[in-house]
C-alpha cells in the first residue's frame, strides 16, 4: 500500500492532475463535438468524413516522421535547460520539412477513395490542411513535456481543445459540412500562438551532442510504430467501408467512441511519467515499482468498466447518439473488453518499451498487429458484419499486448 501512495504521490507531484484535466477536456470536447455534429450532418455526410478522419489519423501519427517522439525521449534524457532549447530549435525545423512530404502522401492516398466516392476530394482538402497545423501543436506539446512542463503543457491542450469545440460547433452550425470542416482544419494552428520565438529563429545554428542518426532511427521507428498503430484502428473501418457500405462506417464508429475514449485514462499516467520513465530506464527496480503499482490501479479499473458496460450498453448508445444507434450496444461491449486489455498490457508496454529506447521492438508488434488483425478483420467482418470487425480488433488489442509484455520481460531481464 506504501508503494502505491508514493505512486500516486509521483504522478501528481509531476502535475498528473493538470494532464488529467487536459486530456479529460480532450475527451469531453471530442465526444460532445461528436454528440452535435451527428445531429447537424447527414448520416452519409459523416460517414464520408470519418473515411478521411480515420486515414487522417494514420498519417498523424507518422508526424514529423518522429520528430516530436524524438524530441520528448532525447530531450528528456538532456540535464540542462539551455541543451533541451538546442535539440527542439535544430529539430523542429528539420520535422517540418518531413512533415510535408508526408502531406503529399496523404493527398495521394485519401484521393483514392474518389474512385468509390465522387467529391470526396474537399473533405480531403480540409484535412491537408489540417495535417501541417497539427505538426505545430504535437512539437510544442512535446516541447513543454521535454521540459517536465507539464503544467504548461496542460494549458496548451485545454487552450486549444475548448476554443477548436466552439468553432467548431458554430461554423457546423451556420455552414453545415464544410463549416464542419472548416472548423477542424483551423483549429491545430492556434498552437502557434504558444511557440518561443527562438524555435523559428532561422539564422542561429547550435553544435549538438547527440548523434542525429541515432535520434532520427529512434524518431523514425517511433513514428513508424504510431503509422502502424494508427492504420489498426482504421483497418476495421476500412475493411467495413470495402465489404459493407458508409451507413454500416457511421454504426460502427459511433459504438466504438466511448469504449475508446475510456483509453485516455491510462495515458494520462503515460504522458505524465514518460520524462521520468525515461530517466529511470535502467533502473530496474523503478521499472518493477512502477508497473506493480500501475497494476494495482488498472487491473480493477478495467474489470469495472467492463462489467457496468455489459448492463448499460444499450441504453447507453441510445442514450447518447440516439435511438437509431442503439441496436449497436453488443458491438460496445465487445470493443470495451479489448480497450479493458488493452489498459492492461499494450498501453503500458508499448510506452514502457518506448521509455527504454527499444522502439524497433514496438515496430514489430505493430507489423504483426496489422496482419493479425488485416486477416481477421476480412473473417470476421464478411462472416459476422460489423459485430465481427469488433472481435477481430478486441483478438487483435489483447494478443499484441501479451506480446508487448513479453518484450518488455526480456529487456528487465538484461538489466542488473
Amino acid at each position: 500500500m506504501r508503494s502505491f501512495l508514493l505512486f500516486l504521490r509521483d504522478f501528481v507531484r509531476n502535475k498528473g492532475l493538470m494532464v488529467f484535466l487536459s486530456i479529460l477536456i480532450e475527451k469531453i470536447t471530442a465526444l460532445v463535438n461528436t454528440i452535435f455534429v451527428v445531429r447537424l450532418i447527414a448520416q452519409e455526410d459523416y460517414g464520408l468524413i470519418t473515411l478521411v478522419a480515420s486515414l487522417f489519423g494514420v498519417f498523424a501519427a507518422f508526424n514529423g516522421l518522429g520528430a516530436s517522439q524524438g524530441l520528448l525521449r532525447f530531450g528528456s534524457l538532456e540535464k540542462e535547460i539551455e541543451d533541451k532549447e538546442k535539440l527542439a530549435h535544430s529539430i523542429f525545423r528539420k520535422g517540418l520539412q518531413r512533415q510535408l512530404i508526408l502531406l503529399v502522401f496523404f493527398i495521394i492516398t485519401a484521393l483514392l477513395y474518389e474512385l468509390k466516392y465522387p467529391d470526396i476530394w474537399l473533405i480531403v482538402l480540409f484535412f491537408a490542411v489540417r495535417l501541417i497545423g497539427f505538426y505545430f501543436y504535437m512539437f510544442i506539446k512535446s516541447y513543454y513535456r521535454m521540459r517536465n512542463e507539464n503544467d504548461q503543457f496542460s494549458k496548451i491542450s485545454i487552450t486549444i481543445n475548448i476554443v477548436g469545440l466552439l468553432l467548431v460547433l458554430a461554423f457546423t452550425y451556420f455552414y453545415g459540412m464544410f463549416g464542419y470542416l472548416f472548423g477542424l482544419a483551423i483549429t491545430p494552428w492556434i498552437s502557434i500562438v504558444f511557440f518561443p520565438r527562438l524555435l523559428f529563429d532561422s539564422a542561429r545554428s547550435f553544435d549538438l551532442k547527440l548523434d542525429m542518426k541515432t535520434f532520427w532511427n529512434y524518431s523514425f521507428n517511433s513514428a513508424l510504430t504510431a503509422f502502424l498503430s494508427e492504420m489498426l484502428f482504421i483497418l476495421d473501418v476500412f475493411i467495413i467501408g470495402l465489404l459493407l457500405n458508409e451507413l454500416e462506417v457511421a454504426n460502427y464508429k459511433l459504438a466504438i467512441i466511448l469504449p475508446m475514449n475510456l483509453m485516455f485514462i491510462p495515458v494520462i499516467f503515460m504522458q505524465t511519467d514518460y520524462p521520468k520513465l525515461v530517466e529511470n530506464c535502467r533502473n530496474k527496480q523503478y521499472l518493477l515499482f512502477y508497473i506493480r503499482n500501475y497494476y494495482k490501479l488498472f487491473i480493477p479499473l478495467s474489470l469495472f468498466f467492463i462489467t457496468i458496460g455489459f448492463f448499460l450498453k444499450d441504453w447507453l448508445i441510445g442514450f447518447v447518439f440516439g435511438e437509431k444507434y442503439q441496436h449497436n450496444g453488443w458491438i460496445f461491449w465487445i470493443i470495451l473488453i479489448g480497450v479493458g486489455a488493452n489498459m492492461c498490457f499494450r498501453n503500458l508496454y508499448s510506452n514502457l518499451l518506448s521509455a527504454v529506447g527499444w522502439a524497433q521492438k514496438n515496430t514489430i508488434v505493430a507489423v504483426v498487429s496489422i496482419l493479425m488483425m488485416t486477416i481477421l478483420g476480412f473473417i470476421f467482418t464478411y462472416s459476422f458484419g460489423i459485430v465481427g470487425a469488433a472481435i477481430a480488433l478486441t483478438i487483435t488489442f489483447t494478443s499484441m499486448g501479451i506480446f508487448s509484455a513479453f518484450l518488455f520481460s526480456n529487456y528487465l531481464k538484461q538489466l542488473s
